[in-house]
């Protein structure tokens, strides 16, 4: 009965330990907007004028743990990919899901008109999210 009980123990911990090191965070929502309201992005606006002032990407990170990092790649998709810029935030003391969001101002001579891509990516993760969002 006593070797029983231990290996009932024994698998116990083990499937605890494999449990709690394996996450399912992911990121969902990845929108494209002009403002945001409580780190989101209303509505998805894909496509945007030259002259917007500020544009943003917004996503939730979801089923996360603690001090997650996750990194927002903007690039232009001109004859070639140029990188525009990298951030990456952290979801600090928070768990579950998180509102994150990025933004880019305006250059001083506008937008250049075409297709750009936003990269989201959990850090350490392999898997990521494109958004796309194109100016016009």
């Amino acid at each position: 009965m006593k070797t029983k009980i231990t290996t009932f123990f024994i698998y116990a911990a083990i499937i605890t330990i494999v449990a709690c090191s394996a996450t399912t965070a992911h990121i969902d929502e990845a929108r494209v907007c002009t403002s945001v309201a409580d780190n989101q992005c209303p509505t998805d606006n894909p496509v945007l004028g030259t002259s917007t002032p500020e544009i943003f990407v917004s996503c939730q990170l979801k089923n996360a743990p603690e001090n997650t990092d996750v990194n927002f790649a903007w690039v232009y998709l001109g004859q070639q990919k140029i990188a525009i810029d990298n951030v990456t935030l952290n979801s600090g003391s928070n768990i579950g899901t998180v509102n994150m969001q990025s933004s880019l101002s305006r250059p001083t001579n506008g937008w250049p008109p075409g297709d750009y891509e936003v990269i989201i990516s959990i850090v350490g993760f392999d898997k990521d999210v494109v958004k796309s969002f194109s100016i016009q």
